[in-house]
């Protein structure tokens, strides 16, 4: 997890200053709104999600970009199911490319790492356990301006959601 955390720290900045040196468009920070929707086994322990992302874009071609994508995502128990669960928080730590296929429309891959940290009541108290997951997150989504609207399925081991990020580009 370190390492990955490391290697991404160092493709950011290598990135940044690739960009700033030659166009200020190539290199894009963008900063979106989540909400999300459990499916399959994930469906029936939590009812929903919100969250924060950070997406970075590095234009390759016109078309292409290559993606760094954070975060966090905080997904709500369903109250009937188990009184002793609070919440999961979702830390992912994606990289990946957007292809655009119009000037507005576009497709998106990611895979990364994903951690994960639930929330529980034991003895009186708030505990919690953590992990790490494989990730993967393919979507759609429109340009409008500034504004990045997109739609995606993310999967983990036994767990996924379909994901709405509304964002903007600065």
């Amino acid at each position: 997890m370190k390492k990955l955390i490391t290697s991404a720290i160092i493709a950011i900045l290598v990135i940044a200053s690739t960009g700033a040196n030659a166009q200020e468009k190539k290199f894009k920070v963008g900063l979106g709104l989540e909400a999300a929707l459990p499916v399959g086994n994930f469906g029936t322990v939590y009812s929903a999600a919100a969250g924060l992302s950070l997406r970075f874009l590095y234009k390759i071609t016109p078309q292409f970009g290559a993606t760094f994508t954070t975060g966090g995502i905080a997904f709500f128990p369903k109250g009937s199911l188990n009184k002793s669960s609070k919440a999961t928080l979702n830390i992912p730590f994606k990289v990946g490319g957007r292809y655009k296929f119009t000037k507005k429309f576009y497709g998106i891959m990611e895979v990364g790492d994903t951690h994960s940290i639930v929330y529980y009541k034991s003895d009186n108290a708030v505990s919690h356990v953590s992990g790490d997951s494989f990730t993967y997150a393919p979507g759609i989504g429109v340009l409008l301006g500034g504004f990045d609207a997109s739609l995606r399925y993310e999967g983990y081991k036994n767990a996924g959601f379909v994901g709405l990020r509304l964002g903007f580009f600065f």
